[in-house]
This record gives structure tokens, C-alpha cells and sequence, in this order.
């Protein structure tokens, strides 16, 4: 079965493939402004991958230029500072972080 990124599916259905993705060592894909922002936060790739793990989806919205679905997830970072991420799911295989929240 194929995945469409502008499906929408539940929060629970989507942090379990976004834990897979990492969890399995697939693609993960950095924007240009996600690295900026990880940079202003003093967040490494290990701080924005424990949000991904470890923290809840607290948004879920659709994106009408890239036809998908953003998830904004909440959480701690290695530090115990609360930040959040913000990923676009484009397979079972693949996710783009878009930008790092503080």
C-alpha cells in the first residue's frame, strides 16, 4: 500500500511511523530554515530526534502548497528545555524536519 502524505491520519498512526522512520534509520531530511532555527536554539540533530521520540503531537495542519500534513510535536530536549519540531511525513521511509520551535 502506498503512502500519501495528504491523507490525513490520526496522531497515534503518525508518531508510531515518525518513530519508525527514525527508529529504523531511515531518511531523515533537514530544510535550510530548520538547520537556521536549530542553530538560534543551540539544538543539535540529537535534540530535535529525542522531541521526535519522546514528545506528543500537539498540532496537526494541513499544507496546501506541499499537499501534506505538518506535525508540530512537543517536547523536551536532551536538556530537560522544552522545544518542539515541526515534520512533514513524505513515506514510511522519509520525513523533512521543516523548523525547531523553542
Amino acid at each position: 500500500m502506498l503512502f500519501d502524505p495528504g491523507q490525513k491520519i490520526d496522531k497515534q498512526d503518525a508518531h508510531r511511523i515518525i518513530k519508525d522512520i527514525i527508529n529504523c534509520g531511515h531518511l531523515i531530511a533537514w530544510s535550510n530554515h530548520a538547520k537556521e532555527r536549530m542553530l538560534q536554539r543551540n539544538y543539535t540533530s540529537h535534540d530535535v530526534l529525542h522531541i521526535l521520540l519522546n514528545g506528543n503531537i500537539t498540532k496537526q495542519e494541513y499544507h496546501e502548497a506541499t499537499e501534506s500534513w505538518r506535525y508540530t510535536i512537543r517536547g523536551d530536549d536532551l536538556e530537560g528545555d522544552e522545544g518542539g519540531v515541526v515534520t512533514v511525513v513524505i513515506s514510511k521511509v522519509k520525513l523533512v524536519v521543516i523548523t525547531t520551535l523553542g
